[in-house]
Order: C-alpha cells, then structure tokens, then sequence
C-alpha cells in the first residue's frame, strides 16, 4: 500500500520548535525524541502531577525508556495526552476520555473516539484528534485507517437507524478543517504543470478531492483543486488556462453530462482521469485514494519527464 506521512524527523522538528532547553530537557531513544514528564507537562500546559496520576488511575503512560531505564514520553504518548485534554475540555471525563484513546486498544477504536467525540459534538476535541494523528502519521494513513472507516460506520448506522445526517455533515467538516489546517502549517505548495481537480457539475460532495490534494502536495505534486459548482464552460476554460498534466473527474453518483465533458477535455489534448462511485466501472481509474495517489503520480512524473 502506498502511504505518506510525515517523517518523524519533521515531527521532532515541529516539536523541538516549542521546547525552551531542548538540550536539557529532551532524550534520544531508538533514533527518536522523547520527553521526560516535566517537560511534557509545559508542552501541555498541565501539572507534572495529573500526567502521573493519568498514569496511575487510567494506564495512559509513557511508552518507552531510556538507557537508565527512565520512562520517556514519545510523540505518539504526546499526542494521545493532547486528546485526553481536547476531549475532557469538551466536557468527558477523564475515565471515558483515557477508555477512548488508550494505547492498549487497537487502530480500529480511533474511529470509535472520533464518533463518539462527534455524537456529543465537541468539534474540538474532534480537531484536537485529527490534527494530532495527521501531524503523526499523514493525510493518507489518517484517511484510511480512521476517517474513512469513521464514514464507513456512519453508513451502516444509516442504513440501520437514519438517523446520523448531521454526524456526517459535521465530519466532513471537521476532516476538511483539518487537512486545510494542516496544509498551512505545512506550507504545502508546489510549482510547475499541476494535477487539476474537478468535481463534475452539480457534484457537491468533495472532500475526497481535498484529501487527494492534500496527499498529492506532500508527495511534491503541483496541484489545483476547482470548488465545486462550476459548469462545463468553467471546467474547460480552466483546464486551458491551468494546462494540466492530468485532470482528475469526481462524481460521487453518476450525472448527464460528465462523460461527454471528458470527452471534451480529452478532444482538446488534456490526460484524464476518473474517480469516484459515480463513473461506472469500465471508465473509472481510480477507486480508492492508494490508487488515486500512484496514478496521478505516475502520470505527473511522466509529464515532468517529457
């Protein structure tokens, strides 16, 4: 499976950032930076003193050691303090909020703190959440092991109940937030022949695209996204301005009209590509974001090479 992330070495940056005697205060353990609990308590803005009774009372401890065998806080202990705090600031309790992010239980239960958090709609603790495990591990990993999987549970429960439009709408949000919060941090921007994102007109449902680009400035990938609501003319006018490598199509279901505005795009020179549930599958390339992001890669590269 092909996966972006940021480096851990970024990460240490991004937090060395922060730290006042980073000489003193932060150890070395396996190749990674770790913190004893004093200096994860300023990083915080918490007593030393319920970061150890956390770890006393609910098992959210540090999770590795020093060569003195001094436990260490890592990143990921850092980040799971940082939800702790986001969800017990929404208005949870400490037992609940350690139930939902402790490390013994599996990546399937991310999901699970994400929905709960947005259940009693505590929109913080929901960015508090997303921004921590995307600045750990990436636009795509967080898609595909927690977003997605979030969206996945919200479907069923549609089926089964009808009864959770608004949870949807309100992730959708928070993940869109998220990833534009993080592009900034990041300051993901590229130059050169772009990868122009279209949603087909009427298609109101991007978030996949905001993803995709996401994913696509990480990898080093020029990218334009179009927002939705534009009509056939607009669509055309942009790829002739833009002159793109490839423009990625998405449709969420399938309209009259799309096909034949590909058709338009690929008469006047411009590569394209499919994506999404609403292009039938003989003239659909891509179907998931793993294959959207080798794809449009791919045929980037190629056209940086020719």
């Amino acid at each position: 499976m092909c996966q972006a992330s940021v480096s851990w070495r970024e990460f240490r940056d991004i937090v060395g950032n922060m730290a006042r005697r980073p000489e003193a205060m932060q150890y070395t353990v396996n190749g990674e930076v770790v913190w004893p609990v004093g200096r994860v308590a300023e990083m915080l803005g918490i007593p030393a003193v319920t970061i150890r009774s956390w770890e006393r009372r609910y098992g959210i401890g540090p999770s590795l050691r020093s060569g003195g065998q001094h436990r260490r806080y890592s990143a990921e202990d850092v980040a799971r303090l940082r939800q702790m705090i986001a969800l017990i600031a929404g208005g949870m309790s400490p037992a609940d909020a350690a139930r939902l992010i402790a490390p013994s239980r599996t990546a399937a239960s991310e999901p699970g703190a994400l929905l709960a958090a947005a259940e009693s709609y505590q929109v913080a603790a929901m960015a508090e959440m997303l921004d921590s495990s995307i600045e750990s591990r990436g636009i795509q990993r967080v898609w595909n092991e927690v977003v997605a999987p979030a969206f996945h549970q919200l479907e069923q429960r549609f089926v089964d109940a009808g009864d959770c439009i608004d949870l949807t709408v309100l992730l959708a949000g928070a993940v869109d937030e998220a990833v534009e919060r993080y592009i900034v941090r990041r300051g993901l921007q590229h130059h050169g022949s772009p990868c122009l994102l279209v949603p087909c007109p009427d298609e109101r449902h991007t978030l996949p695209l905001t993803v995709l680009r996401a994913v696509l400035l990480e990898r080093g990938i020029p990218v334009i996204a179009l927002d939705a609501g534009g009509n056939d003319a607009a669509i055309l006018a942009a790829a002739d301005r833009a002159q793109p490598a490839v423009v990625v199509l998405w449709a969420t279901i399938r309209r009259s009209g799309q096909t034949a505005l590909r058709r338009r795009l690929e008469r006047l020179g411009h590569q394209t590509l499919a994506a999404g549930p609403g292009w039938p599958r003989p003239d659909r390339e891509l179907s998931d974001l793993d294959e959207a992001v080798a794809q449009v890669i791919a045929v980037c590269r190629e056209a940086q090479r020719a």
